[in-house]
């Protein structure tokens, strides 16, 4: 699941974006832009939302450092709508400008977009496996850990699209192509394959099975 930050002042507002994203991403909150610094610094942070207006360094200032110093993308979220501070913020350095007061589905599609702009991360982490698709690699609890190619597709496919659910269909298309002339089966053999390695070392991640639909990864 990736990660959020969302910086404001204002308790409220932090709590109501946290609770508006918290389905889809983990979400992490500051109050000042040195506390999410600090934030940045213990974690992986994947977006940053960030307000202007903030006691000590303004959110500006540190939309600058953020993409300076992190190199992820940022959305502010302010109450400031004059065409100067979207200057501003732009010059800056940040994706995007959405002003208060806001629908919570429109900032969805506007992180989401965001997002897909940077595109995949490379490197995947879902409770205690981490998928390092370059290398075709996967570590549980820091531990590397083998698998063979297809497995390790199918298995990278489901965490990408983590907590949604893939058809069949979906994963044979990624995983094999569309010119795979065999049948759904090659899906399950591969699914019970994967979910037996993960058993064995005490993986935190489970392959879920959807009856009619397909499969989904939970983070258990």
């Amino acid at each position: 699941m990736r990660h959020l930050l969302i910086v404001d002042d204002e308790k409220a507002l932090r709590e109501m974006v946290a609770e508006g994203t918290g389905t889809f991403y983990e979400t992490h909150t500051a109050v000042d832009a040195m506390e999410a610094i600090d934030v940045l610094e213990e974690n992986t942070i994947d977006l940053a939302i960030v307000d202007v207006t903030m006691p000590g360094m303004n959110g500006f200032e540190l939309c600058a450092r953020i993409k300076e110093e992190y190199e992820i993308p940022v959305i502010m979220l302010t109450a400031r709508s004059a065409l100067n501070d979207k200057r501003q913020a732009f010059q800056a350095g940040t994706d995007d400008y959405v002003t208060k007061p806001f629908e919570m589905e429109e900032l969805l599609f506007r992180i989401n977009a965001v997002l897909a702009r940077y595109g995949s991360r490379d490197v995947l982490e879902l409770g205690n496996v981490t998928v390092i698709e370059s290398e075709y690699a996967v570590e549980v609890d820091g531990q590397d850990m083998y698998f063979p190619r297809k497995e390790f597709e199918l298995l990278n496919t489901l965490v990408k699209n983590y907590p949604n659910v893939l058809t069949r269909d979906q994963l044979i298309e990624t995983v094999w192509g569309y010119d795979f002339d065999g049948d759904e089966r090659t899906v399950d053999v591969h699914v019970k394959r994967i979910r037996k390695r993960l058993k064995q070392v005490n993986s935190c991640i489970e392959i879920d099975t959807v009856r009619g639909v397909g499969y989904k990864v939970s983070d258990v």
